[in-house]
């Protein structure tokens, strides 16, 4: 039976794809012209950011005791940025991706300094033209303002006990809601595929399809990392 989910579980900021986060690194984002004045742009508009994420999410078929901590470091997050949609750009664009991937430009207007809790864990088997590939570690990368930890000293100096120390780290699968077919109150025209397409047995049948929502696990682990605080750390 297909289903469609319709939404996912609130608080997990952060999704899985080989580290990606949402909040913005601005050392990986490029500068764009200033669009004032082009035809088909429309104004910009500036968007406060809040990167300072303390929760991630990866795949439920995960096991959560192989989560470890890796290492901090310093980096710059991006705290404002300026959005420009090129609606030209975007009709252009629309028959080659739906999505409209592109006809926005992102600049960065001001950024803040944060501390990068990096952590990783053993990753579903995936499978490649060459076959099946055996389960490789994945990272996933919380963000804390550094004055939230008890670190004297830059915290690169760190080993990984006394870093890995800071955080307590916990794990729950939310339940989420799904959008599926009620069979029960739906009723279906009998037919068959006749070159591809599909033909109705009776063409005066009416086809009505009722859908029904139902609470079921999230395919994701939400995975909270918090501060424990007990006391400061000292990286001399």
């Amino acid at each position: 039976m297909n289903t469609t989910k319709i939404a996912l579980f609130a608080g997990a900021a952060v999704i899985i794809a080989g580290g990606l986060v949402l909040a913005l690194r601005t050392n990986s984002l490029e500068s764009t012209k200033d669009a004032r004045g082009a035809i088909g742009v429309l104004p910009s508009h500036n968007q406060e950011l809040d990167p300072f994420i303390h929760v991630a999410s990866i795949p439920a078929t995960v096991d959560p005791s192989t989560i470890r901590f890796e290492k901090l470091k310093t980096v710059e997050l991006a705290s404002k940025t300026q959005v420009t949609r090129n609606e030209q750009d975007c009709k252009q664009r629309q028959f080659r991706e739906p999505d409209g991937t592109g006809c926005e430009t992102v600049k960065v207007l001001e950024h803040v300094k944060a501390v990068e809790a990096d952590y990783s864990f053993i990753g579903p088997q995936a499978s490649s033209g060459e076959g099946e590939i055996g389960p490789t570690r994945q990272t996933f990368s919380v963000y804390f303002r550094p004055e939230e930890l008890a670190v004297s000293g830059p915290v690169e100096k760190l080993n990984r006990e006394q870093a890995g120390s800071l955080f307590d780290i916990s794990t729950a699968r939310p339940v989420v809601q799904e959008k599926v077919i009620d069979q029960q109150n739906s009723h279906f025209c009998e037919g068959n595929y006749v070159d591809g397409n599909w033909v109705q047995k009776d063409p005066k049948c009416q086809q009505q399809v009722q859908y029904t929502n139902r609470n079921v696990p999230s395919e994701y682990w939400a995975v909270e990392v918090n501060l424990r605080h007990p006391g400061t750390v000292s990286t001399r």
